[in-house]
């Protein structure tokens, strides 16, 4: 049976087996049970919490022990370049939330993935995986078909035709350095409008379509300004600022020799060194 410290004397313990190990951290702390109570509530409200006593009485044990009380961060800060005044680069917080629709967003820039079936069969003719002389899909990278034995790029660049055939007389499993396209630039018809779409050929087996809305987001990734997030989403919940300086309590911004000149010095926005108080966002400073 074991034996709970908080009710029982210290007598009843015979091995540390004995001794009842609570999963909140708080309640791991002994002789201060009117004290917890408060702890809690400014915990919940995130309130400031004055802790005053000698040392080895409890008090980092209970501000560490708060962190376990409260909610996981919800917000990222990042500093942004701002190319118009470098010295005077960008604040941005986003939230949690913002940043999985960000996520999402950017899947959907990376395209979709699709068997060489499931596209029209002209694209699939000139992407290489589809032979226009029996209709048979395989590999992109095999110029000779392996179902009726034709040049499968005969019809993508008719020039290079005997030189297509006597390579593929050599054919090893990487396949042909004469390739067909590596991408098909079409339209097409979608909810009654007409949208740009690519297609990709990814490897020998798969193609990757871009819609209007995947290459507009790639757009925006490639005029994306640059950033340093400072104060990541997953971080420490309890941060320990005692005897901090100045500069380690409200963050710095690191010297640079060359001046922040942009081919040989680092820009501003990349020297924004965050205090403990940045580093402590919705946790605990102590």
């Amino acid at each position: 049976m074991y034996v709970n410290m908080k009710k029982e004397f210290l007598g009843d313990i015979t091995t540390t087996k004995d001794i009842i190990i609570p999963k909140d951290p708080l309640e791991r702390v002994i002789g201060h049970d009117d004290i917890i109570k408060f702890v809690k509530i400014a915990a919940k409200q995130r309130r400031n919490l004055l802790l005053v006593g000698p040392p080895g009485i409890g008090k980092s044990l209970i501000a560490q022990a708060i962190s376990f009380h409260l909610t996981e961060p919800n917000e990222e800060i990042t500093v942004v370049h701002n190319p118009e005044r470098p010295e005077r680069p960008f604040v941005e917080t986003k939230t949690r939330k913002e940043m999985e629709k960000e996520k999402r967003e950017l899947e959907r820039a990376e395209g979709e993935l699709v068997d060489p079936e499931n596209v029209p069969e002209a694209v699939a003719d000139r992407l290489g995986f589809r032979c226009v002389n029996c209709g048979g899909y395989n590999n992109a990278y095999q110029s000779i078909c392996p179902k009726c034995g034709a040049d499968k790029y005969s019809h993508i660049n008719a020039s290079r035709k005997h030189i297509g055939d006597l390579l593929g007389m050599f054919e090893m499993n990487e396949g042909s350095v004469n390739l067909p396209q590596e991408r098909v630039t079409t339209t097409r018809l979608k909810n009654g409008r007409e949208e740009v779409v690519i297609y990709e050929r990814v490897d020998g087996e798969s193609i990757k379509i871009l819609d209007q809305h995947a290459l507009e987001k790639r757009r925006e990734l490639v005029e994306e300004k640059p950033k340093n997030v400072i104060v990541p989403l997953d971080r420490k919940m309890f941060i320990q600022a005692t005897g901090a300086s100045e500069t380690e309590l409200l963050g710095d911004v690191r010297h640079d020799p060359y001046g922040g000149h942009p081919e040989l010095g680092t820009q501003p926005y990349e020297r924004v060194v965050p205090g403990a108080i940045h580093e402590a966002h919705e946790g605990v400073l102590f």
